[in-house]
């Protein structure tokens, strides 16, 4: 990924990116850091690119010429399709998501502003987004550009030994991460818990969901109306399944599963309540409403991932057989739902118009097939996961 960095003090951006982690992924070609000196590309011959503001006030205001001079050098040497991004506290804050977002991009601008800002008139001309580190105001957008650039690089491939050290970590999914422990196992007194030194990963997980719960709650309770419960239901065969869980997956850590191919789960029944966010990962012939007759939800959230495509056929019309096959008072019901011969493309609204009568609130619908790759389900998850963070403010 390449990072093109518009700023005053190229120095300030070297030292910090090529340092540690992100130096690491810079001399690996990783990453490739641009620092551009905006004094470069200045009209005045002392190099100077700030004067004073229209209409008096404290302190200097950088002129438009410079650094849109600065901007299209950058496009041009990007590839002339790179994002602008301003750095100002007067734009929305970064956050996981969108940070896992930007991290898709080949490269990215960032400019950062000093002083009093640049002349509305650049920024106007180029910027195509403003984004924000916090509610505060630094002394320009150096330090800025640096916290973007580590976030956004965590997410991109092999910058991290482990990918999955970005994905699963504080704030994934609005919850902080759980307490961690190394060696010594007794330290002042103090031991491990036992539950780590266990071997049993499913408990282990289980305790550090809890512990993320725990700790959310006491630290960060405004979190907590943004953390939703992931349950992943799926239904018309293996590669529903395979897909589902991808997916949901890319969205959670903890999420929970249910196939609703088994007879005995469709009739289990299950109530879902506001906090509470169900990916329905299906093919056109699972999208019946007898299949859910025994589903509810209490203004819950839900996705309609549609699969199509079988990676091992049959294998339904074997379940179905063994174990799923419907009575003939259900099989009727699906057909009013779904006509044979009917156009698939009409299940996934026919799948929304039903579960909004069951107090289902769909956010999302998405679609997947054989073609499908792991980075554009991982990028459909992002996309969820900005949108909900988007509707929780």
């Amino acid at each position: 990924m390449d990072w093109y960095v518009l700023t005053l003090f190229p120095e300030l951006i070297d030292t910090i990116v090529n340092t540690s982690i992100t130096g690491r992924a810079v001399k690996k070609g990783i990453l490739r850091l641009h620092s551009v000196n905006i004094r470069d590309y200045a009209e005045r011959a002392d190099g100077r690119v700030d004067d004073y503001p229209y209409g008096g006030g404290a302190g200097m205001v950088m002129q438009a010429e410079p650094v849109v001079r600065a901007v299209e050098a950058a496009k041009e040497a990007s590839g002339g399709q790179t994002k602008v991004i301003y750095l100002t506290p007067q734009a929305k804050v970064l956050t996981q998501p969108k940070a896992e977002e930007l991290a898709r991009e080949k490269s990215l601008i960032l400019l950062c502003g000093h002083y009093e800002g640049i002349d509305e008139r650049a920024l106007d001309a180029c910027v195509d987004e403003y984004l924000s580190i916090g509610d505060y105001v630094m002394t320009g957008g150096e330090l800025g550009a640096a916290v973007v650039i580590d976030v956004v690089s965590r997410f991109v491939p092999g910058v991290l030994p482990n990918d999955d050290s970005a994905r699963f970590e504080s704030l994934q999914d609005n919850l902080l991460e759980y307490p961690q422990y190394t060696r010594p196992v007794e330290w002042r007194g103090e031991k491990v818990p036992a539950v780590l030194l266990s071997g049993d990963h499913t408990a282990v997980e289980k305790w550090r969901y809890e512990e993320s719960l725990k700790r959310t709650k006491e630290r960060r309770p405004d979190l907590m109306k943004k953390n939703l419960h992931v349950t992943c239901i799926t239904g018309g065969g293996d590669t529903a399944a395979e897909f589902g869980k991808k997916y949901t997956d890319a969205v959670t850590r903890y999420g929970d599963f249910m196939d609703f191919d088994r007879r005995k789960l469709q009739k289990s029944g299950r109530k879902f309540g506001p906090d509470d966010l169900v990916i329905f990962a299906l093919t056109p012939d699972a999208m019946d409403e007898a299949r859910f007759r025994s589903v509810s939800g209490d203004q819950s959230r839900a996705v309609i991932l549609l699969v199509s495509g079988t990676t091992n056929p049959g294998q339904e019309e074997k379940e179905r057989e063994a174990d799923t096959c419907r009575p003939s008072s259900e099989a009727e019901e699906v057909d009013l739902f779904m006509n044979e011969g009917e156009d698939w493309d009409m299940a996934p609204v026919r799948m929304e118009m039903m579960l909004n009568r069951k107090g289902f609130r769909v956010v999302t619908l998405a679609s997947a097939d054989a073609g499908t790759s792991d980075e554009e389900i991982a990028g459909m998850a992002v996309a969820l996961r900005e949108k909900l963070d988007a509707e929780s403010g």
